[in-house]
């Protein structure tokens, strides 16, 4: 079985700019579709079918978490431990449309989702024109041993066994990274 939801909860008016003109601040960011894409070791898990661009792979223990985008929507997969008395997540989000979306971060405006797979794994993912940011609990190790792509891995500060994955360009990764909404992160995990 595996748990897979489709969702917009808490979109709200964020007003994006058109695409190609500059975001708030001036910044210019790659968008989630442009960035370059990462060779999964191993097969893809089921779930990922159709044309995609896998830009994350995170190994956790025996589990592993993919990001990619695919059409107008970011997707994760992830695949718990056997251990971990989860099953596996397929979560989706729709990149938001004019004017739809919340801003609460930068490099917005985002579309949110979420799912709990079992007692102790459970995913949220927002999803932008440039940015995904998601947290995991795994329902075992806190920290991924591997990370590719581009992205950063953080580990909430109040949140055990917790990661927030970060991709898209430096920029957008820098700004999301520093913003008041995810200071809460507290120890950068090492990419591998």
């Amino acid at each position: 079985m595996i748990v897979s939801l489709v969702g917009c909860a808490g979109c709200d008016s964020g007003g994006a700019a058109p695409e190609g003109e500059p975001r708030a601040g001036g910044e210019r960011f790659t968008p989630l579709d442009r960035l370059e894409a990462v060779q999964v070791a191993g097969d893809l898990p089921a779930g990922i079918e159709g044309p995609s661009s896998v830009l994350a792979e995170l190994h956790y223990g025996h589990g592993r978490l993919i990001a990619y985008v695919r059409g107008d929507a970011c997707e994760i997969v992830a695949t718990p431990g056997p251990d971990a008395g989860a099953v596996p997540i397929h979560l989706v989000a729709k990149r938001p449309g004019g004017g739809e979306g919340s801003s609460s971060l930068p490099a917005g405006p985002y579309t949110a989702a979420s799912v709990a797979a079992g007692p102790r794994t459970w995913a949220s993912l927002l999803c932008g024109e440039n940015a995904m940011v998601i947290e995991y609990a795994s329902g075992g190790e806190d920290a991924p041993r591997q990370v590719r792509g581009p992205v950063t891995v953080t580990r909430p500060g109040a949140r055990p066994a917790t990661s927030r994955i970060i991709i898209g360009d430096p920029g957008a990764r820098r700004l999301i990274e520093d913003a008041p909404a995810a200071r809460a992160a507290v120890t950068q995990i090492p990419r591998g």
